[in-house]
C-alpha cells in the first residue's frame, strides 16, 4: 500500500447567541488537519447550523436566514461575524496534536 497523504477532520461545536438573546443556535465548523511539506496545517471552515431557535421556537436555519433577509437584515453576515473567532489559536495547537497522535 502506498499512502501518499492523509487528513484529519474534526467537527467542533460552538453554541452562539444573536441579537439580544433572541436567536441561539449551535454552529458547526470542520477542521482538516494535513501534513504539508513536514509542517502541519488546520484549515477551519463553518459546515452547518443545528438547534436553531428564534424566539423560543424551533426554526430551521434556512428559513430563518431567508425570512430575515427578505426584511433588510443581514443574517449571515451577524452569524459569520459572531462565529469567526470561536477557534482560538490554542485550539488549532491543539489540533495539531491531534494528528501526530
Amino acid at each position: 500500500m502506498n499512502i501518499v497523504s492523509k487528513t484529519l477532520m474534526v467537527n467542533i461545536e460552538n453554541d452562539i447567541t444573536l441579537h439580544n438573546g433572541s436567536i441561539t443556535m449551535t454552529v458547526i465548523h470542520q477542521a482538516f488537519i494535513t501534513e504539508i511539506n513536514g509542517e502541519i496545517d488546520v484549515e477551519i471552515e463553518l459546515m452547518d447550523f443545528d438547534d436553531v431557535v428564534f424566539l423560543g421556537t424551533g426554526i430551521g436555519y434556512t428559513k430563518l436566514r431567508d425570512t430575515l433577509e427578505s426584511v433588510g437584515i443581514e443574517f449571515q453576515s451577524m452569524v459569520d461575524d459572531e462565529s469567526n473567532d470561536l477557534i482560538s489559536d490554542q485550539d488549532i495547537e491543539y489540533l495539531k496534536t491531534l494528528y501526530i497522535k
